[in-house]
């Protein structure tokens, strides 16, 4: 993946709403847009094209790839989503599975969706787990465990049902 070098704000190419706050020491590449009373903490790495919901938190230390939506009300840090990767409203990434330890946050970190994953609304994903390339989950699940490519994922704790459909939906 690639990300910007600098941060480069522009009438033309951010949309910032009311509300947002935008802490220094992150790198934003062209085309960010957010949602009212989006906060993106300091530490992040943001490409191009991407969406910060309303109401979403980006805690420090995340990597964004390019083309990334992050819906309403999401939790992220420490949380690596590359490039085409959909999150779902109301999504939360942990990353300390013995609050509030500050030694297991560095320990283990937030989750990393790979390319091209798609996760449902209200997921939940313990600290350290991976969503594998042009995988899913599905809406209200507990994701426990790693989620293999191409892979369909659903419910508390999410278990595999099945290979992600090949056939996309036509708007996409």
């Amino acid at each position: 993946m690639e990300y910007p070098k600098i941060i480069k704000p522009s009438n033309k190419t951010w949309l910032i709403r009311s509300g947002t706050i935008i802490y220094a020491s992150s790198v934003i590449g062209d085309f960010l847009e957010t949602g009212h009373y989006a906060i993106i903490r300091e530490r992040n790495t943001i490409g191009h094209h991407v969406l910060v919901g309303v109401h979403s938190y980006l805690g420090p230390g995340n990597v964004i790839g390019n083309h990334v939506r992050i819906h309403t009300g999401v939790f992220l840090e420490s949380t690596t989503l590359e490039d085409n990767v959909v999150i779902g409203p109301n999504v939360t990434f942990t990353n300390d599975k013995h609050p509030p330890c500050k030694i297991c946050v560095n320990e283990y970190g937030g989750g990393y969706a790979k390319q091209g994953a798609v996760i449902g609304a209200s997921v939940t994903i313990l600290p350290g787990i991976t969503i594998g390339k042009n995988a899913m989950v599905g809406a209200g699940s507990v994701v426990t465990k790693d989620v293999p490519d191409n892979m369909l994922m659903r419910g508390n704790p999410a278990q595999i049902i099945g290979h992600r459909p090949k056939k996309r939906h036509p708007h996409t």
